[in-house]
């Protein structure tokens, strides 16, 4: 299957504005990338409930704040629980860009999401936006008890990401003593990134002109490991797979540079005794949540998808 006509509009104008960029000796930073894909979100997601109740709390990770926005579909009624984890390459997207993203997966799944806004590089290079992430998820059940926020289980956590959110998630998963000690019980990785390698037959196949290049993953990793840190013994998908992983849900986009690793991560859990489970969106590409008016069918197959994983 192609891509949607509507996404390969939007891609053909993307490449039109890199070419003028490119013209003018445009380099990228931290700033204006940032600014990219909140402008992106920002023009393509207006669809959601702004009355959805959500508070903002900390976590502290040593002297450092971890900002964290509490999203509730019902209040005053006890819910499951679930950790969001934006994504960004580790290097872009927030609370604020999630905002709708996470308000529309709130009402579909019908749990308590708690959005981490981790520490990003390149002024926070490996492993500190991870650090951030675990702290949240050892405490996120004392920040609720302290908002006297009600929850149904303490025993099953559940932790989603996207994109190097996901990567984030699954590189948690592969720790077993804090999946133990933690109860998560289940993963949703949305179009993750899996292999800091790029070493997947699909990073070349899609890995020019399909919005998300092969030179800006790069990039977003040549500032994530600042270290000479080993990629390979750092990718979820080289790592320590066991039986107490998470049931896990990928959801791969059909043309997306990542969806390889996705797919052999799903096969992997699978061979440990884990359930998996995968599902491929066609017509889309990486980061379609944030393209929603531009694939309203796929968002929503996505969050649904999501919900049934979660309730089955």
């Amino acid at each position: 299957m192609d891509v949607k006509p509507q996404i390969q509009e939007f891609l053909g104008k993307v490449e039109q504005l890199k070419a003028y960029l490119a013209s003018i000796n445009f380099k990228p930073n931290q700033t204006n990338t940032r600014e990219a894909l909140a402008n992106m979100t920002r023009l393509h997601v207006t669809n959601y409930n702004l009355q959805l109740f959500a508070i903002d709390d900390v976590v502290m990770n040593s002297n450092y704040p971890v900002p964290v926005r509490i999203y509730h579909p019902k209040p005053g009624t006890a819910l499951p629980v679930a950790v969001f984890i934006h994504g960004g390459g580790h290097m872009c997207g927030s609370i604020t860009v999630y905002d709708g993203i996470v308000r529309n997966l709130t009402e579909k799944i019908n749990h308590i999401v708690i959005s981490v806004d981790y520490r990003l590089s390149p002024e926070f290079s490996y492993p500190t936006g991870l650090e951030d992430c675990k702290k949240v998820i050892q405490n996120v059940f004392n920040v609720l008890e302290q908002r006297q926020i009600a929850y149904s289980n303490r025993d099953n956590l559940t932790i989603i990401g996207d994109s190097g959110g996901a990567a984030l998630c699954s590189t948690i998963a592969m720790d077993e003593s804090f999946v133990k000690q933690n109860h998560i019980t289940k993963q949703v990785l949305i179009y993750p990134s899996l292999d800091y390698t790029l070493t997947n037959p699909t990073i070349d196949k899609f890995g020019t002109g399909y919005l998300l290049d092969k030179a800006k993953i790069a990039w977003y990793f040549d500032n994530y490991f600042q270290n000479n840190e080993d990629r390979q013994a750092k990718s979820p998908l080289y790592g320590n797979f066991h039986s107490s992983m998470p049931t896990t849900l990928v959801i791969v986009a059909s043309h997306d540079p990542l969806s390889g690793e996705g797919i052999a991560y799903a096969h992997k859990v699978q061979q440990v005794s884990a359930e998996s489970q995968l599902l491929t969106v066609n017509g889309v590409v990486h980061a379609y949540l944030m393209l929603e008016n531009l694939c309203p069918e796929e968002c929503a197959q996505t969050y649904n998808a999501i919900a049934n994983f979660l309730t089955n």
